[in-house]
């Protein structure tokens, strides 16, 4: 009892998640298609309203270049897939529907069911990684237009399905022993040629011996990500074709390389390349960028290269589309403030220069030609994903779906567009959201959620700070596009020199606490906030960025964080040592060296005896173990942090029933801490742990 006296910090382990999968629910996926008619009064928004979104394809920042829209042979109907989360079972609804251009608004449900599908992908020594992104599914119809292809996951493998595009039914066509990575159609619609690599199968196999006599602790751990070592991916791939009917064969040279070419570029006809890098338009399948630098080139299959030397073919670019006769080439080009805009062009590859369509705060995602129109998903600051058509002639814009029409009935805090620049010089923006219920002249308390803003303002990066739902319970809130990183502004390619630019002083790190700073004196002076009542948020990058300024500042008088904390005698061992000696080249000092020069403005832990700001972190089952130098440092130090655990998730959280909870708790602990209150989402055992917390540090004086 003595012990627990003692504790100024308290562990907690959200059991959601293993609750429902104890008592298995089915959730109900009546509703996946929306209502014609939506019949509800206006009403304030709750955090269930965000989880329970229709959605459309992946995240922005993993949608690449490819798209979540099939455009029919014929261009007069699209398919998409829905998916809806349901935190009540803790599950998803998906249902696959064809959308007839000439009558956008009676969708026809062609496939319906099939579990969340998480987006894999190699993470330094880790193979086959999974985060919880969802995977893109891009559905293809086949050349005849009398189905539709798409990948699915029933029960352990994703398969390749077919499903009748005039609604009469759907069947697995692959049964292949590992997930199918890829396909195509082939024979006129009559096959489909399939990538998998069941090599892994041996791969795995081979680890599971090892275990037997023991692992070796070598390169190929990543203790934070996994709890034994990664199996050796395999780089051959088995590439096969199955017919209509279920005759499975070995793929011809042809098919092979018809389907090696389709991962590779992101059109039918083309490859798109930039100067810069000399290579390829990365494949639609790497999402680990989602535009390319450079200077915009076209490859044709027959080898032959064209350029465009216009001043708009120069610069970012994302969204590339080539329409149907191979005539024109769609593009987006950042542009504006900080490159909070993108620049819509079309351009007919050797004859003239790039047509500008529009500019546009908004963002375009997954565009593909229709006949003369180009469709699109549309995100908006205020209206989620939907989807659009706009004219290659005029650029005027009508909307074809929305899968969330309820959404326009629900009262939202009004969204204002800011710009400054911070002490540095950078351009920097972000988007306001103000409560409907602040009074003139009131100052009301502020969070700032990080670290992208240039798409529907939902729950910041990784999705997990409710910004509508925290204005709608008083909160202003100011999402947080980050400035670009210092090395990025430089023309050097050298990794050393980009190193000592960004992490040399910590340089990178200050501009950013600049530019909260800067922000926050702005909305001071505009008598909007308090300044003495400000929260920061943020998610991987955004979480390094708050826990620093937290450090080297006296901006924020609460924090909630969606993983902790870079700490000396942690990090290291955790990260592995391929890990390790990446981040050596990021200025990072040797484990074995004290180096307070360094970690005496990074670290919460050397910091302990001093640090007083209320932090929430809401952790995965992996990365939290990054989090327990801080937890222990402050917890025998008097400080006060909350770290509630997530089972079976892995940085981005994609359990329904965990978004709900984390919602829900930011709005309590930001309420608790800032306006003093218990607010409408606290749980009462999370009130008594806080309120414990708050009274047993009030007794602790810092040093």
């Amino acid at each position: 009892m003595e012990a627990q006296t003692c504790l100024r910090t308290s562990l907690s382990a959200v059991l959601l998640g293993t609750l429902i999968a104890a008592t298995p629910a089915v959730a109900k996926c009546e509703d996946i298609v929306p209502p014609e008619q939506v019949a509800m009064s206006r009403r304030d928004i709750v955090p269930l309203d965000l989880v329970r979104l229709r959605d459309i394809g992946t995240t922005a920042d993993m949608m690449g270049n490819g798209s979540a829209i099939g455009i029919s042979p014929d261009g007069t109907k699209l398919a998409v897939q829905l998916r809806r989360a349901e935190p009540t079972t803790n599950s998803y609804c998906h249902a696959l529907i064809v959308i007839d251009l000439a009558k956008p608004s009676t969708p026809r449900v062609i496939d319906r069911g099939g579990d969340y599908i998480r987006y894999r992908f190699q993470r330094g020594p880790i193979a086959y990684y999974t985060a919880g992104d969802p995977l893109l599914i891009e559905p293809t119809w086949s050349p005849d237009g009398r189905h539709v292809a798409f990948l699915k996951r029933v029960s352990d493998h994703v398969q390749v399905w077919i499903a009748a595009s005039d609604g009469s039914g759907s069947r697995q066509l692959t049964n292949a022993p590992v997930d199918v990575e890829a396909f195509d159609w082939v024979e006129g619609g009559q096959a489909v040629t399939f990538q998998a690599r069941p090599k892994r199968i041996e791969a795995l196999r081979e680890l599971d011996s090892e275990g037997l006599t023991g692992f070796v602790y070598d390169k190929r751990w990543s203790p934070i990500a996994r709890n034994k070592p990664s199996h050796r991916e395999p780089t051959d791939t088995l590439i096969e074709t199955i017919s209509l009917d279920g005759r499975l064969r070995p793929a011809t040279p042809v098919e092979q390389r018809s389907i090696t070419e389709k991962q590779e570029r992101p059109d039918g006809a083309y490859w798109l390349s930039t100067s810069a890098s000399g290579a390829a338009w990365s494949s639609p399948r790497d999402r680990s960028r989602s535009y390319v630098d450079g200077a915009l080139n076209i490859r044709f299959k027959s080898g032959e290269m064209i350029g465009c030397t216009a001043d708009s073919c120069e610069g970012r670019f994302n969204g590339l589309s080539l329409s149907e006769d191979g005539k024109n080439l769609l593009f987006l080009r950042r542009t504006g403030w900080a490159n909070s805009q993108d620049a819509l062009y079309i351009w007919h590859p050797g004859k003239g220069l790039p047509r500008h369509l529009l500019t546009t705060r908004d963002r375009f995602l997954g565009c593909r030609w229709a006949r003369q129109r180009i469709i699109c998903t549309l995100e908006q600051s205020s209206r989620p994903r939907r989807i659009v058509s706009l004219d290659s002639a005029t650029g005027s814009i009508s909307e074809i779906f929305d899968p969330n029409p309820e959404f326009r009935h629900l009262r939202l805090g009004p969204v204002e567009r800011l710009e400054w620049r911070n002490n540095r010089n950078v351009p920097v923006y972000a988007d306001l959201v103000l409560p409907l219920s602040r009074k003139p002249g009131e100052r009301v308390p502020l969070i700032i959620v990080q670290y992208r803003t240039r798409e529907f303002l939902r729950g910041g990066t990784g999705d997990e700070y409710p910004i509508f739902a925290l204005a709608a319970q008083g909160f202003a809130v100011l999402s947080f596009e980050r400035p670009t990183q210092l090395s990025l502004m430089q023309p050097t390619k050298n990794h050393v020199e980009r190193a000592k630019l960004d992490y040399g002083d910590w340089a990178d790190r200050k501009s950013v606490m600049s530019a909260f700073a800067s922000g926050i004196e702005l909305l001071d002076r505009r008598g909007l906030i308090d300044p003495k009542r400000v929260g920061i948020t943020g998610l991987s990058d955004g979480a390094v960025s708050a826990k620093y300024a937290m450090l080297n500042s006296r901006l924020f008088a609460a924090a909630a964080l969606s993983g902790c904390c870079t700490e000396p005698k942690t990090h290291a061992p955790l990260l592995g040592q391929n890990g390790w000696d990446n981040l050596r080249t990021y200025l990072y000092p040797r484990y074995i060296d004290d180096a307070p020069a360094f970690w005496n403005t990074f670290s919460i832990a050397r910091n302990a005896e001093r640090f007083r700001t209320p932090l929430l972190v809401q952790a995965s089952d992996d990365e939290y173990l990054a989090a327990l130098e801080t937890f222990t440092s402050l917890r025998e130090a008097g400080g006060i942090m909350d770290l509630i655990v997530f089972p079976d998730e892995h940085h981005m959280k994609w359990q329904p029933a965990h978004r709900l909870a984390m919602y829900n708790r930011y709005i309590a602990w930001f309420s608790f801490w800032l306006k003093g209150d218990a607010g409408l989402y606290a749980r009462p055992e999370d009130l008594e742990r806080w309120r414990e917390l708050r009274d047993r540090a009030g007794k602790a004086e810092p040093s």
